[in-house]
């Protein structure tokens, strides 16, 4: 499901120089000295909560509230916060995590309230298209500048801002769906793109942990269905740190939490056994053609138990949508607009056990 409400942030990495130079016997000789490959280490090193999981959110305003105040409120239940920068195109993301929206929000807003990001580098723009910077509008996921493009793209955003968390792509089954496998754009370019970049990123940062999220659900104009998982067979599972997904069950005609079988998260889980799982994003909403407040709080329940961890599960992230609503007509928040709490925060806040 595309978001158009992603603000975040980042702190930037300085750079060392070394000059030698050996002078002998009045001529001037230049020494080389082998240097060690250059690596960073993730400024974040969170502590999973006796729950088992982390849990985040991403901290709109309410009417009326400062930025300041709600990423101050996110924090006192959750851990993360997803980051697309304000949105920005994968090649501009390192330049502002460098700049004055990164201190900001990154830095100031995630860090500074004890909480860390998670860094998003889609490559997916509107109606499924290929995100590309000026002068290369027609290629391809087979372009090669296209894709030394975006792999230096993911570098440079570690060294900017030093992720411990790295996503190479939202919801990329999407582009599966839309282009099947092979040709110019066909998806084992994307699969190959991915396991080219992750090796980059870990010979950068070992400590990163890199993934691409997936969507559970395939929600467009012409069909609202469950996403089609043998996607995640052409996928090497030792290069992917964890198994992530967005999902919005309730799209596809689930009113109600009771409605989703038991196996529904599950069946996307066996196919990599063990992983650490989790969601970038989830949510339900709190329409009364839904279930009101009480499906919301009991989704919120559910996910994180009958249809996760009670199943085997090794749930890792819990990422909520929002935590407010867009607005009266779109109440996927967790608080009203108007900074009303619902009953889905009270379940959130009784889950985080703060």
């Amino acid at each position: 499901m595309e978001i158009t409400i992603r603000k975040f942030g980042v702190i930037a990495l300085c750079s060392v120089l070394l000059i030698a130079v050996v002078l002998i016997s009045g001529c001037a000789k230049k020494e080389t000295t082998p240097t060690e490959p250059e690596t960073v280490v993730p400024v974040d090193s969170p502590q999973l909560p006796s729950r088992g999981f982390f849990m985040g959110v991403l901290p709109n305003p309410a009417t009326g509230q400062s930025f300041d105040d709600a990423y101050a409120q996110a924090a006192r239940y959750s851990e993360f916060v997803p980051v697309w920068g304000r949105p920005t195109p994968f090649y501009n993301l390192a330049s502002d995590l460098s700049g004055n929206w990164g201190q900001t929000f990154v830095k100031q807003l995630i860090r500074g309230n004890g909480m860390f990001p998670i860094i998003h580098l889609s490559f997916i723009g509107s109606g499924v298209t290929l995100v590309t910077p000026p002068g290369m509008e027609n290629a391809t996921l087979s372009d090669p500048a296209w894709r030394t493009g975006y792999k230096q793209a993911a570098l440079d955003v570690v060294k900017a801002i030093r992720p411990r968390y790295l996503s190479l792509g939202n919801e990329v089954n999407r582009w599966y769906e839309k282009y099947g496998k092979d040709g110019p754009n066909g998806f084992t370019n994307y699969v190959s793109l991915y396991e080219e970049t992750y090796d980059a990123v870990k010979k950068l940062s070992p400590e990163t942990k890199v993934f691409c999220v997936f969507a559970r659900e395939i929600i467009s104009e012409t069909e609202h269905r469950e996403a089609n998982l043998t996607v995640l067979s052409l996928f090497n599972p030792d290069k992917m740190d964890l198994l992530v997904f967005t999902s919005y069950p309730y799209a596809i005609g689930k009113t109600n939490p009771s409605m989703i079988p038991n196996d529904y998260y599950s069946k996307a889980s066996d196919y990599m056994p063990g992983k650490p799982f989790g969601f970038s994003e989830i949510a339900w909403p709190s329409f009364d053609a839904f279930g009101g407040e009480q499906a919301q709080a009991d989704f919120i329940v559910q996910a994180a138990n009958r249809l996760t961890r009670d199943r085997g599960i090794n749930l890792y992230l819990f990422g909520w949508f929002l935590l407010h609503d867009i607005s009266e007509t779109n109440p996927v928040g967790l608080i009203k607009i108007d900074g009303t709490e619902k009953l889905g925060y009270a379940a959130w806040k009784n889950i985080s056990g703060k």
